[in-house]
Parts: C-alpha cells; structure tokens; sequence
C-alpha cells in the first residue's frame, strides 16, 4: 500500500511548478511576474492534492493531467503560446531527468492514482528541481547578458504622471548621477512621452544636442526638473545625455526616490522587446573622478546609430 502525504504533494507541486514557470518566462525573455506565477504554481499544487482526495480519480488520468499542465501555463502567461509549450517541455524534461537519477539509485516504483510514484523524498525533488533551475540559468548566463536577460516591468512616475515601460536587467549599465550616485534608468525617448507636458514634450522632439534641449528646458521655466548625466562608453568619446529626475520608480514592488530617468534618442533593443535599461541598483556608489563619467557599454550600442 503506498502512502501519500497530502501536505507534501502540494508543497512538493507547487515549489517545483513555481521553479519551472520561472525558468520558462526567462528563457522566453518574458517578465518576472513572481507574484502572478506564485498563485498559479499553488493552483498546481493543489491539482495534484486534488489527484489524491476520494472519488477524484478522473483528475488523475493522462490527457487531464497534460490539459491541467497547459491550462496552469497558459493562465501564469496571459495565454502567451510560446512560454506555455517551454514550460510543458521543461516539465517534460525534469520528469525525465528524475526518473533516471531514480533508476540509478535503485529507487522502488508503484502507482497511485494512475500516477508512476517513485520512492525518493520529497526533499530530494526539490533540490533536483533547484538545481535543474539553476543549470539552465548558469548554462545560458551568457547569452542572458548579451539581450536575453531577465526583462523587467519598471513604473515611472514623474509629476504624477505615470507610465510604465519594459526594462532589461543589465548589470553592465553603470550609469549613475555623479552628484547623487543614484542609478540611472535608461529609456527611448519615444516610450516615456506620455511622461511630459506638451510643451516638454515639444522641446524634446527637437533635432537638437542635449545641452541645447536643457537650456530651452531652463528658459521656458519647464516643470520637470532636467539634468545632464555623462557616460563613456569603450570605443567612443564622452558624451551627454539628458535626463529628468522622477518623483520615483518602481521595480519589483520596491520604490526608487528621485531616480534621473536617461533619456535615448536610439533604440536600446534591437529587436524591440524591451525599451529601458535598469543596471545593478545595489551596487556601491562610485567616488571622486570615476563618479563623473559612468561607464556603459549601453551607451556604445545608442551613439552607433
């Protein structure tokens, strides 16, 4: 007679759907809605108790249990096709991956609810699925950190004017205030119009070097408070770029006071799937000569075109 814990079964479900809906959004480039794909790995975790409870046995059959699979998907994806079928191929895959490290340690087999269940602790599964998560992060780290990285929704709001762009987390960006030392977010011009009065918006429009930009900005009294932050980046001259100071933004439920939004005239995606730049926040404020000019290899990439 095999033995089931209930508690176990969606612990067990829902850590591993939750690390499997993960791996899928980041290496579809989606982004890291952790909140959204949190509740939808629970609801996976309770399927599978549902599996085991008196009279459910229909829950248990092959072609519901595959539905229930690209159900919960497509429900943590807003029904986006692509991350739906990786996280099936994923699941798939890690299924796999535990039924031959269970061969080969000689684990006992039986079934329950036309369900394969393998003698190994749940703790055990659990750290195979971390470690299956943390392969396929470390083995594509590199493409990550050349435009697949993690993408990230960032909310600006400047004057009480809100609006929320796709940002991609490059820890190469350094960009920073060299007054404040606060990180810089870099934006396309075109995707924060929605940020400016009119008239703001007018000047901004304009064919024009950035220093001529902030003293219009300054003569016509604009409300937005502009400064002008340089960069270098490998292979060009020092440049400017201009940049308004938000009230705040927001990344991942945390608050950024008075962060200066950089302003680019060029694409900073080249395939269009995201259009800010948000580097390592926490690392340390930079001092002294190397505080004025901020190195960003982001930079290289707009003065190209």
């Amino acid at each position: 007679m095999t033995v089931v814990y209930l508690d176990r079964v969606f612990v067990l479900n829902g850590v591993v759907d939750y690390l499997l809906l993960l791996s899928a959004a980041w290496l579809c480039g989606l982004p890291m809605h952790r909140r959204r794909l949190l509740l939808w790995a629970a609801l996976g975790g309770l399927y599978a108790v549902g599996v085991f409870l008196p009279g459910a046995q229909l829950l248990g059959h092959p072609v519901l249990r595959v539905m229930a699979g690209a159900g919960l998907a497509l429900g943590a994806f807003r029904a986006r096709l692509r991350p739906a079928g990786v996280f099936l191929l994923l699941s798939a895959c890690l299924a796999g991956i535990v039924l031959a490290l269970g061969s080969a340690f000689g684990a006992a087999y039986g079934v329950a609810q036309r369900l394969l269940v393998a003698d190994i602790s749940w703790q055990a599964l659990i750290l195979v699925s971390a470690l299956f998560y943390l392969l396929l992060r470390v083995c594509m780290g590199q493409a990550a950190r050349h435009g697949g990285g993690e993408l990230l929704e960032v909310t600006i709001v400047i004057g009480g004017r809100k609006q929320t762009v796709t940002a991609l987390h490059d820890t190469g960006n350094t960009l920073r205030d060299p007054v404040t030392g606060c990180p810089a977010l870099v934006v396309e011009q075109g995707a924060a119009e929605s940020l400016w009065p009119p008239e703001v918006a007018g000047v901004l429009a304009m064919k024009a070097p950035p220093e001529e930009k902030m003293a219009q900005l300054h003569r016509m009294g604009c409300p937005v408070r502009f400064t002008l932050l340089p960069f270098r980046a490998v292979g060009t001259a020092a440049g400017l770029l201009l940049a308004a100071r938000s009230d705040y933004i927001e990344v991942g439920g945390r608050r950024w006071p008075r962060t200066p939004i950089a302003l680019a005239e060029q694409p900073v995606s080249d395939g269009g799937r995201y259009h800010a730049l948000w580097g390592d926040a926490e690392g340390g404020k930079t001092h002294g000569e190397d505080a004025a000019v901020a190195e960003t290899p982001v930079v290289q990439r707009m003065q190209a075109g």
